[in-house]
């Protein structure tokens, strides 16, 4: 196959200059298949040159930096004006969406990523306006596709339920840890120890309210844990549960970290705590466990797919048996670290390696 056939990275609905669930995939994905040096690779992106990872800005990739719009259908507009005039100047033979929603018209070969379905999942957590744009574009764009790839065989089972018509073109290809173990700690961060993390940016599906449940729990036993969480809180989803709260000692919001500092943070944590009601794959369990670190987390189907032996499971919804879970890894040591074994072990299981080579012989396949 020659290397001068290109893809386009479609990377328009992500917000420049900020780290996203989503561009922290890609970020970590396209260095990978550009080493592969099958195809080469065009980056259609919202971020400005001097911000993307050097990974990607001194490697082969070609990149076209486009103004960012919020607005989803206005986005959606832009693309359907821009991609078809890059697809030809580039001779692009397919385009790669790192998205679930994006141009979809006119038709070429186009693969899609499918992080989550929390629109139909959890309809009621979101507001309307968002919910239509999901009903009205994605099944568009997935119409649009060739392929698509998910996350996670959980988020497989989703889009086959609720797109049943559709779902039987999707391809499981798991994610891996963005951060590296040997990746040069920071400066310490003033964290007291010992500590839990609670990582990610708050969503509806986060639920926030049974970790503060909880540490109420802990507290009413004359516990006090020091957990801190790594990410935005927008919404305010996390800080209102709080202050209904009557918690002493309440989560402390330390915001959006450098990799280094999230690294450092991760190095020095005791565990991480995932209290999410759902999921599509959640990376923080992953990037705890490469450092080693146990992981809690809700017994819902993906994280006993992601986070495997190397997590206690707690009922979801359920804050007594989060509680629980909190005292054995804080007081136990053998479970702590017999805990902390498997989930080394386990982050193991996913590779950013193998996930370029899966996502190369897809595209070699649509592409001819």
């Amino acid at each position: 196959m020659s290397r001068g056939r290109a893809i386009l990275v479609n990377h328009l609905q992500e917000p420049p200059n900020r780290i996203t669930g989503v561009t922290r995939y890609l970020f970590a994905l396209l260095p990978e298949l550009m080493m592969r040096e099958t195809f080469k690779y065009v980056l259609l992106t919202t971020w400005d040159m001097q911000k993307l990872p050097d990974a990607i800005t001194k490697s082969s990739a070609r990149i076209v930096t486009h103004p960012y719009y919020r607005s989803m259908p206005h986005n959606l507009l832009a693309q359907m004006t821009t991609l078809p005039r890059l697809v030809r100047s580039t001779r692009a033979v397919l385009e790669f969406n790192c998205n679930p929603i994006g141009c979809f018209w006119p038709a070429w070969p186009r693969i899609i990523t499918i992080h989550d379905l929390y629109f139909n999942v959890l309809p009621e957590k979101y507001r309307r306006r968002h919910r239509l744009w999901w009903h009205l574009f994605f099944p568009a764009t997935l119409a649009s596709a060739s392929h698509a790839v998910c996350v996670s065989d959980n988020t497989r089972r989703d889009l086959q339920r609720f797109y049943p018509h559709l779902g039987l073109k999707a391809t499981v290809i798991h994610e891996a840890s963005t951060l590296s173990p040997e990746l040069k700690p920071a400066e310490p961060l003033n964290l007291q120890s010992p500590y839990a993390l609670y990582v990610g940016n708050i969503s509806p599906n986060k639920d926030p309210d049974v970790l503060v449940r909880s540490l109420e729990i802990l507290e009413s036993e004359n516990r006090f844990l020091n957990v801190y969480h790594i990410g935005g809180d927008d919404a305010g989803l996390l800080s209102r549960a709080i202050s209904r709260s009557h918690l002493r000692r309440p989560v402390q919001s330390i915001g959006r970290l450098t990799d280094a500092e999230l690294a450092t943070a991760y190095v020095n944590a005791t565990c991480l705590i995932v209290s999410s009601s759902h999921e599509g794959f959640c990376l923080p369990v992953l990037e705890a466990q490469s450092f080693g670190k146990p992981v809690i987390c809700s017994d819902i189907p993906v994280l006993r797919e992601v986070a495997g032996d190397g997590a206690l499971f707690f009922g979801s919804g359920d804050a007594v048996s989060l509680a629980d879970c909190l005292k054995s890894i804080f007081d136990k040591a053998d479970i702590r670290q017999r805990t902390a074994l498997a989930a080394k072990a386990n982050a193991y299981r996913f590779s950013w390696t193998n996930a370029a080579a899966e996502f190369d012989a897809l595209f070699a396949k649509f592409s001819n």
